[in-house]
């Protein structure tokens, strides 16, 4: 793992999206990794390869970074490094509470000397004397005012760099959450959330949904897969219109759908379904180049409901099966599983 200081593993990363930006690369966490370990120097080897596509000014593709990752980057190495910024940002923090008590020391020790001061003053009568303990307060105050402007300057920065590094945090995890094709929430998102429903919220009504496209290889055989990629965007996009952008809506793989939704009845979850199949159908799909008609696509739907005893495998198996009964009886329909 990389051993860098807080400050200079969220420069690192502040300086990943410009780079990102100049590739026409997306933010994705693999190009994440590959970036952030060419900038820390972690891999010569790595270095070498990018400083070479940059020196003939050729472009880093998806399909070299995928390579990079896989030849030069640890296949962990995004979560290492979230969780070395996090370390980072807790180091930061423990550092400004540092300071933050370094100033109530500071404070209780001019106060002594005040106090001390004083206490000299009143046992005095001697007016040279007075002046000189007076002059010392004075200095004492200066300093502790300058003391205090700079200990603040440090604060304000040091919670500044606390920010920055927070973004950072959410943009590599919310990136690290998104399906690039379609910008739902990816696998590995889904897969996360079934733990959480199946072992930690069971008290809850919890539905899964799973929907797939009817005949997809046909449209990617008589289409190509660059239009096939295109209905899969408009399905995703038509997920999130009616099912709404606030729920979990993942893309469980391929041309296939993932959806957990809670407390909604077995009514409600059909007509949910419904609503989303009829208005798919309804759909007129044209190739963008020729204006081609792509036909009619349908959508079929198998819906099930969270159970006591279930794990997260039956609870997924259950709602497979309820879309591969609509599958096998006809497709263009919705099923439901107790």
């Amino acid at each position: 793992m990389l051993q860098n200081e807080p400050k200079q593993a969220a420069e690192y990363l502040r300086q990943v999206i410009p780079m990102l930006s100049r590739q026409k690369l997306p933010p994705t966490p693999i190009n994440y990794a590959v970036f952030y370990s060419y900038l820390s120097g972690s891999s010569q080897a790595l270095n070498d390869v990018i400083d070479g596509f940059f020196n003939q000014k050729k472009t880093l593709s998806l399909a070299v970074m995928l390579e990079l990752h896989e030849k030069y980057v640890n296949g962990t190495a995004t979560l290492a490094q979230q969780e070395k910024i996090q370390k980072s940002l807790e180091k930061v923090l423990a550092e400004t509470n540092n300071e933050v008590q370094q100033i109530g020391s500071d404070a209780q020790g001019f106060d002594d000397c005040i106090t001390k001061h004083a206490d000299t003053l009143l046992d005095t009568a001697d007016p040279t004397a007075a002046s000189i303990i007076l002059q010392q307060i004075l200095q004492d105050t200066r300093d502790m005012v300058r003391s205090n402007k700079d200990m603040q300057t440090r604060v304000q920065e040091t919670n500044n760099e606390i920010i920055k590094v927070k973004a950072e945090l959410e943009s590599v995890k919310a990136t690290a959450e998104k399906d690039a094709l379609t910008g739902l929430k990816n696998r590995g998102a889904f897969d996360r959330a079934m733990n959480d429903v199946v072992y930690a919220d069971k008290q809850k009504d919890t539905a899964l949904i799973m929907f797939d496209i009817d005949h997809f290889k046909r449209i990617n055989d008589n289409f190509g897969h660059l239009v096939g990629d295109r209905v899969i965007r408009y399905v995703s996009a038509l997920l999130l219109q009616i099912i709404g952008k606030d729920k979990h809506v993942a893309r469980f793989g391929g041309e296939e759908f993932a959806i957990i939704l809670q407390d909604e009845s077995q009514e409600s979850l059909t007509a949910l379904c419904n609503k989303v199949r009829i208005a798919m159908g309804n759909s007129k799909l044209q190739r963008k180049d020729s204006g081609e008609t792509i036909g009619k696509v349908t959508l079929s739907a198998g819906i099930t409901s969270l159970n006591t005893d279930d794990s997260v495998e039956t609870f997924i198996e259950r709602a497979d099966k309820a879309l591969y009964e609509a599958k096998e009886t006809g497709r263009n329909k919705v099923i439901y599983i107790e």
